[in-house]
């Protein structure tokens, strides 16, 4: 016979146990704050990483520049010296001796 009780059934006593075994929450706020600096350390990593990237981007965007530059000036130069640059055969095509 039943005395009208419920029986304790074995989850019942595994769920009460794990309740002890959890976290309590200032691990699990520990846990994120630990998350959180790391993500932002990462964070703070990839932004010098780009900051050193538009850095060098800028640095060859101006050697591009000063050379386009420099490359007009050697033109104007030739041209004002009456060098015939414009109509000199170009190196590459020109055969070396004993080539075919």
């Amino acid at each position: 016979m039943t005395s009208g009780k419920p029986v304790k059934s074995h989850s019942a006593i595994a769920s009460s146990e794990g309740k002890s075994r959890e976290h309590t929450p200032l691990d699990t706020n520990e846990a994120y704050r630990r998350g959180v600096k790391l993500l932002h350390e990462k964070c703070k990593a990839l932004q010098r990483s780009n900051e050193r990237l538009v850095f060098r981007l800028h640095r060859v965007q101006k050697m591009t520049r000063s050379r386009a530059r420099d490359v007009e000036f050697l033109k104007a130069k030739l041209d004002s010296l009456g060098d015939g640059w414009r109509t000199a055969p170009d190196p590459m095509d020109v055969k070396e001796e004993g080539e075919e």
